[in-house]
């Protein structure tokens, strides 16, 4: 084999690696939880929030979300926490956009994407790290209608409804718990979980309470 050819291929061999490196962005746990503590109650650093199935609605980034309404936000806003929003880049994962917000907007959609990008499938929540996945079947029809980001300590994000709280499913729905590939600073993650978590949850509560006293009175 000419030392020509040889060049030749090792450039291709290099240049192949770099863009499967590129494609396959180490997952960055901290900095999901972050986010998900800073959106998980506002609309996401892209500025729109799915209302409906129709397609999202351009609202002001940063803007407070109904906590008793429902939407169609929860891909969205997992897409969000786990990947790489131009405005407030997060987990890091390069997730595919199909409408003008980022991400996917579809649960299903979200699910079978991380599940073909390496995610693992785990036995339960007590299998799960802060900044993984957990898909909802409440239909038992094989079709997911709801993903949430696990926060760690039982405890989850989502929007649609919008909320931060302890992990209470229906145990008549089905679930696929997705362990995200990537370095598990599980050390670091819970010290981002200490006095942050606990205020947050706090007022989360305080703020849901209120809104059940008004609704009742």
């Amino acid at each position: 084999m000419g030392q020509s050819r040889l060049r030749s291929m090792m450039l291709a061999a290099g240049v192949a690696l770099l863009i499967s490196s590129a494609g396959n962005a180490a997952y960055d746990r901290d900095a999901a939880i972050s986010y998900a503590l800073n959106y998980w109650d506002k609309v996401c650093s892209d500025g729109y929030y799915f209302v409906d199935s129709g397609g999202p609605t351009r609202f002001v980034a940063g803007n407070s979300l109904p906590t008793t309404e429902e939407g169609f936000d929860c891909a969205h806003f997992v897409s969000c926490c786990i990947g790489s929003e131009p405005h407030r880049p997060a987990g890091g994962l390069d997730i595919p956009s199909r409408t003008d917000a980022y991400g996917e907007p579809g649960a299903q959609r979200l699910t079978d994407w991380l599940i073909s990008q390496g995610a693992e499938q785990v036995n339960g929540v007590s299998d799960l790290l802060p900044g993984d996945v957990i898909a909802y079947d409440a239909d038992h029809n094989g079709w997911i209608e709801h993903v949430a980001l696990y926060m760690g300590r039982g405890l989850v994000t989502a929007h649609s409804l919008s909320r931060y709280s302890t992990w209470n499913p229906n145990p008549a729905s089905d679930f696929i718990f997705l362990q995200l590939p990537g370095p598990h600073h599980v050390g670091q993650v819970k010290a981002t979980l200490g006095l942050q978590h606990w205020l947050l949850l706090v007022a989360a509560t305080a703020r849901l309470a209120a809104s059940l006293f008004f609704r009742l009175h």
